[in-house]
């Protein structure tokens, strides 16, 4: 990484001409991370505030989660709902798809549901087609994902 800040930065090291670095001539050092990005502020950091306000007004609300997505992983949107300290109805078990799980799910007391999506990445749809169907065709008739593999499906 340092190699890398030095050539971008103008700073000759081998393999500058590969990196094309700095071949504008910015008046500025080149940083991994800019403050653009670390002060970005063009939408809110949270959508906890949203989800309590679905939630207070009756709303069924379903969050869910790829177990292989690298941009918003299980672990952070399972913390997100921990912020909100809501009861747990339903503790975490898997759920089915064809008679293989198809990931994880747990629901709380104000019907908010979290679920997992087995081999999915951050676009659940594009890497689980059908999980991420049955996903969604399980929230818009209103019932709970299937919780054994003998349930028909």
């Amino acid at each position: 990484m340092f190699l890398t800040v030095l050539g971008l930065n103008g700073c000759p090291v081998a393999g500058d001409e590969a990196l094309h670095a700095n071949v504008t001539k910015l008046s500025y050092d080149w940083e991994p991370c800019s403050r653009v990005i670390r002060r970005w502020e063009d939408s809110p950091s949270t959508i906890i505030p949203l989800l309590q306000e679905l939630m207070a007004n009756g709303l069924r609300v379903w969050v869910f989660s790829g177990d292989l997505d690298g941009r918003l992983p299980v672990t952070s949107t399972k913390y997100s709902i921990n912020k909100m300290k809501l009861h747990l109805k339903t503790p975490w078990h898997p759920w089915y798809l064809n008679g293989e799980v198809g990931g994880y799910t747990e629901v709380y007391k104000g019907d908010l549901t979290f679920a997992t999506v087995r081999g999915a990445g951050h676009q659940v749809p594009s890497y689980q087609p059908a999980r991420a169907l049955s996903l969604i065709m399980h929230f818009l008739a209103g019932t709970p994902l299937p919780n054994s593999t003998t349930l028909l499906q």
